[in-house]
C-alpha cells in the first residue's frame, strides 16, 4: 500500500494498492458513512432498451459508505455505497452503486475523523509493503540520473557524468572513459544500496548502455546484481526516470519480487517440515494456537481462505492477532505457484519463533 496524497485537515487519504495484503488494510479502515472515491464502470440505461443490457460507462464516482465485503471468487473488495458525487449527465446521485477494489487501485478515502486506530493501520500498512524505496537509473553514453523512489515522489539523487570522448576516436582511450564511468556510478549504487536498503534497482535507458553496465556489474560479482533489474526509458534526464514509472516497470518488477518473496517464504516452511524442525505448524487450528501464545514469527495464508466466507472471519481474528503480536504475516495468491504448493498443507502456515507444546 502506497499513501499517495493526504489532507488531514480535509479528512482525506489517497492510496495506492498493491498487493493482497492491502485489501485486508484496507477491509480495517473503511466504515459506513465514510466516502470513498474511485474510478469505476456503471451500466447506463438507455431509452427503450433494459437496464442491464446498457452500455457500461467509465467514470469516477464518490460513494457513502453502506458496507464492504470481501468477494472470495474474484479475490477483490467490494465497497457498495450511495453515490454522492458522479457525472450530473447521468443522474446518478442517490442511487447505488459497488466499487470492486483490487490490486492496483487507487482510491480517496473520507472520514469526518481519522482516529488513532486507523492510523495505526495505516502505518503498518506501509512497513508490510514490500515497495520500500526504489532506486531508478536512467543512463545513456552522456551519463545517468540517479533517483529514489519512495511511496510519496521520485526524488533525484545525483548525475554522474560519463566524459567519453567522442565515437570513432582512440578505441582504448574510450573504453578507459567507459570503465571510469561505470565505476563512479557502481561506486555510487553500492553506497545508496548501504544506506537506503532499496527494494529493488532498475536502470533504463536507450541503447546498449546499460546492457554494458550491468556485464560491469557482473564482473564485480557484487551483491546489488540481486537487486537489479532492467527497465526502458528513451533518455538519461529526470524526464527518462518519470518515463520509466509511466511505463509501469516499477509495478512489473514489483511483481516478480513479491512472488520470489513468496517462493522462498513457503520454500522455508517445506524446508523445516522435512526436517522435521518444532518450529514450524500448519493447519488454522494449530497456526491460531501458536499466534495465541504469540510464538509465530512469520505466518503465511493463502488468498483463498481469507477470501471464503466459511473461513474469513477466523482468519481475519488470527491475522488482528498477529499485529497484537508482532508476528509477520503475507497474503499469498491462491493461483500462484507457491500458493499452490501453500494449500497442500491447509493453506496455512507459521514459522515459529520457539516450540510449543501439543
Amino acid at each position: 500500500m502506497r499513501i499517495l496524497e493526504q489532507d488531514r485537515k480535509k479528512g482525506f487519504i489517497r492510496l495506492r494498492i498493491d498487493t493482497l495484503d492491502d485489501l485486508y488494510w484496507l477491509l480495517s479502515i473503511i466504515e459506513p458513512g465514510d466516502l470513498i472515491t474511485m474510478k469505476t464502470t456503471r451500466r447506463i440505461k438507455q431509452d427503450g432498451i433494459r437496464a442491464d443490457s446498457g452500455e457500461r460507462v467509465p467514470m469516477t464516482l464518490t460513494l457513502e459508505v453502506e458496507k464492504v465485503k470481501i468477494d472470495q471468487y474474484s479475490e477483490r473488495l467490494r465497497v457498495t455505497g450511495i453515490v454522492r458525487v458522479g457525472p450530473e449527465k447521468f443522474g446518478i446521485q442517490g442511487q447505488h452503486h459497488t466499487l470492486n477494489v483490487t490490486e492496483g487501485s487507487i482510491i480517496k478515502i473520507e472520514k469526518k475523523k481519522w482516529n488513532k486506530l486507523h492510523l495505526d493501520i495505516l502505518k503498518r500498512a506501509e512497513e508490510y509493503s514490500k515497495k520500500g524505496n526504489v532506486i531508478l537509473v536512467a543512463m545513456d553514453d552522456e551519463g545517468a540520473t540517479v533517483a529514489k523512489l519512495n511511496a510519496y515522489r521520485a526524488e533525484e539523487i545525483a548525475y554522474v557524468r560519463s566524459s567519453l570522448p567522442p565515437k570513432g576516436g582512440d578505441p582504448r582511450r574510450r573504453s578507459d572513459s567507459e570503465r571510469r564511468y561505470y565505476s563512479d556510478l557502481y561506486r555510487l549504487l553500492d553506497e545508496l544500496n548501504s544506506r537506503i536498503n532499496p527494494e529493488t534497482i532498475i536502470i533504463g535507458g536507450p541503447g546498449y548502455t546499460k546492457d554494458k553496465f550491468l556485464s560491469y556489474i557482473k564482473e564485480k560479482k557484487s551483491s546489488i546484481l540481486e537487486k537489479i533489474r532492467l527497465g526502458g526509458a528513451s533518455n538519461s534526464t529526470f524526464s527518462g526516470i518519470l518515463e520509466m514509472i509511466k511505463r509501469g516497470d516499477i509495478e512489473k518488477v514489483t511483481k516478480e519480487f513479491t512472488l520470489a518473496r513468496d517462493m522462498k517464504s513457503v520454500d522455508n516452511i517445506f524446508e523445516l517440515l522435512a526436517r522435521s524442525s518444532r518450529l514450524v505448524t500448519y493447519g488454522l487450528k494449530e497456526v491460531s494456537k501458536a499466534v495465541e501464545y504469540g510464538a509465530a514469527e512469520e505466518v503465511l495464508v493463502v488468498s483463498s481462505l481469507l477470501f471464503n466466507p466459511k473461513t474469513r472471519e477466523e482468519v481475519l481474528s488470527l491475522l488482528e492477532k498477529c499485529n497484537e503480536t508482532n508476528a509477520k504475516f503475507h497474503i499469498i495468491d491462491a493461483k500462484s505457484e507457491p500458493g499452490e504448493k501453500l494449500a497442500s498443507l491447509g493453506g496455512i502456515a507459521a514459522k515459529l519463533r520457539y516450540q510449543i507444546s501439543d
